[in-house]
């Protein structure tokens, strides 16, 4: 029998997974309709996720480090797709 706190750990990790699942799913999904017939022109989704930034009692210098790292890689993405 799970005490309150572990079935409320095992629901989270349950919509975790599920989640994770699904996305992975409807990404294959996308990327296999835009590459019907399209031979040499082949096209696809990719997904850029950098959030970068967590919150802690004390960020390191790393932390600094690779917040400064996703917040360039996001301004180039940003750049590239929204400016080129």
């Amino acid at each position: 029998k799970l005490n309150p706190r572990a079935a409320s750990d095992m629901r989270d990790a349950l919509a975790k997974a599920l989640y994770g699942k699904m996305f992975d799913w409807l990404v294959v999904r996308v990327n296999d309709t835009l590459n019907q017939n399209s031979g040499a022109d082949a096209k696809h989704v990719g997904v850029l996720d950098i959030f970068g930034f967590e919150v802690f009692a004390v960020n390191s210098f790393e932390q600094l480090c690779i917040n400064y790292a996703n917040e360039k890689l996001q301004f180039h993405f940003n750049d590239f797709i929204f400016n080129e």
